[in-house]
């Protein structure tokens, strides 16, 4: 006769199975988690990697900018060395592509208000709406079919005073009826993003005039000029207007096109070349145009495994006592 099995033998099979079942549980967990923190690690390393070829496409601009500047003429155009991409390179992992763009090519934002000298700023606090500019501004929108009232509001985002400068302007108590509340920045931009900061801008607004604007340091009674050799044809159908009491005229668009046409085979060299080019009746928009340029933002795009970087840095490059090129701001672009 087979004797029957004892209660504890069924007790002891189902606490071992019980057991086995804890210890898969947890050795299952552990992987999980071991996994988790070696693609943390991972994607850790992979971004520090991604930082430094952003880093290595900075240098690249730099050698650019700073041979361009061994030229014994000062003068910055479409078809120098700088103005080529770098093309798409291959790294460990990944690949980084870069380019320069001039910034003094673009409308400098910040040029809507005339700055001071150190002096004068030091004993008061005025400030003064630069007319000219505004008008470059007004017609900007216009050529992009953006409502030219937002000129006065970047105004009012620009300068030190309460006081809204006109039809669509904006000043604290309109933001300050927001949810959540905040103030006008009363100050240069440090970025043209600040742009979506402001009443009337859309995401919309900005990715239509982002382009063709800037946000560059204004330093006292210092002007940086719109440089006629880089900017493209929007700026310049928008810069070089003359004014006439209220009436502002500019050049027609055969004639924009005419000049971007001779500055591609030939780009002006000096102030009185541009005075000679531009008709008598634009003497006006002459005023804030150059040759030179001394801002550019580089544009570095790097991706390794599944990190990837977009940084957009402004460089500014002095030709004092020699030829310095320094990084002014680093910002992340993955959206602006």
């Amino acid at each position: 006769m087979i004797k029957p099995l004892k209660k504890s033998t069924g007790i002891a099979l189902v606490t071992v199975l019980l057991i086995v079942a804890i210890a898969t549980i947890a050795a299952v967990s552990i992987s999980a988690r071991l996994q988790v923190d070696i693609r943390r690690t991972e994607n850790l390393i992979h971004s520090d990697q991604a930082w430094l070829h952003m880093l290595a496409v900075e240098s690249w601009a730099k050698g650019r900018l700073f041979e361009d500047a061994k030229g014994v003429k000062k003068v910055d155009h479409l078809g120098e060395d700088w103005n080529n991409p770098m093309e798409s390179s291959s790294v460990e992992g990944g690949f980084v592509t870069g380019d320069i763009v001039d910034q003094q090519g673009l409308f400098n934002l910040n040029s809507l208000i005339d700055q001071q000298t150190q002096q004068q700023a030091q004993q008061q606090t005025q400030q003064q709406v630069n007319l000219l500019n505004k008008a470059r501004f007004i017609r900007l929108l216009e050529n992009l079919d953006l409502n030219p009232d937002l000129a006065n509001t970047v105004i009012d985002w620009l300068d030190k005073n309460d006081m809204r400068s006109g039809v669509g302007g904006a000043e604290d108590s309109t933001y300050q009826s927001l949810s959540p509340p905040y103030s006008t920045a009363n100050r240069p931009m440090a970025h043209r993003s600040e742009l979506l900061l402001i009443n009337g801008f859309t995401l919309a607004y900005y990715k239509k005039l982002a382009p063709f604007v800037t946000a560059l340091p204004v330093m006292p009674s210092v002007s940086e000029d719109i440089n006629i050799n880089t900017a493209p044809k929007e700026v310049l159908e928008s810069v070089l207007i003359a004014i006439t009491g209220q009436k502002i005229s500019s050049m027609t668009p055969q004639d924009i096109d005419a000049l971007i046409v001779k500055r591609e085979s030939d780009p002006f060299e000096d102030q009185a070349e541009i005075n000679g080019y531009l008709p008598a009746a634009a003497v006006v928009s002459r005023n804030g145009l150059g040759v030179e340029s001394h801002y550019f933002r580089v544009h570095s795009s790097v991706t390794v495994g599944k990190a990837k970087v977009g940084v957009a840095s402004l460089l500014h490059r002095k030709q004092t006592n020699g030829v310095d090129i320094v990084v002014l701001q680093r910002m992340r672009e993955d959206i602006f």
